[in-house]
């Protein structure tokens, strides 16, 4: 198991590349199969019907009103789904490495546990300037939990 991850920290680190493809997701109900407080929380949220106000939009809005590589390739889910905050997840998702934390991390789950890394990653889209009629969030805000949180991953 050992010899397997860190081949796919290698793989991670040495792909480096701007996009993910389509099998680099795994999408929302997935992540929902060990962390079903946190995708109850989400259903019932506007980020998860955020794709419903721009369905006939330009393919740009789906950078924030997607998940997935939008503007620059496809939006594979019109929502903001978990993967578009957390990162892609199929490298990460297995259930065995989601209870290491540092090699989770590696291989691209976002660390949104600080509340710098939830600003940064909200701001990316709720922001003044954006050039959207998206809400902009007080530092405040963007430094609050977007869902309940439970602890399953092991430090």
């Amino acid at each position: 198991m050992r010899a397997l991850g860190l081949a796919l920290v290698l793989c991670a680190a040495l792909g480096g590349r701007a996009r993910a493809d389509r099998a680099a997701y795994v999408g929302s109900a997935a992540c929902g199969a060990c962390h079903a407080a946190e995708l109850a929380a989400w259903q019932a949220s506007a980020h998860a019907r955020a794709g419903q106000a721009v369905v006939r939009a330009p393919r740009r809005c789906l950078a924030c009103h997607g998940t997935g590589d939008a503007p620059a390739g496809a939006a594979y889910w019109a929502e903001v789904g978990c993967e578009a905050c957390h990162g892609p997840g199929a490298a990460y998702a297995a259930d065995d490495l989601m209870r290491d934390r540092g090699l989770v991390r590696r291989l691209g789950l976002r660390d949104l546990a600080a509340p710098a890394g939830r600003a940064a990653v909200c701001a990316g889209c709720h922001r003044d300037g954006a050039g959207t009629r998206l809400m902009p969030l007080t530092p405040a805000e963007l430094a609050r939990p977007v869902h309940p949180v439970t602890a399953r991953v092991q430090p």
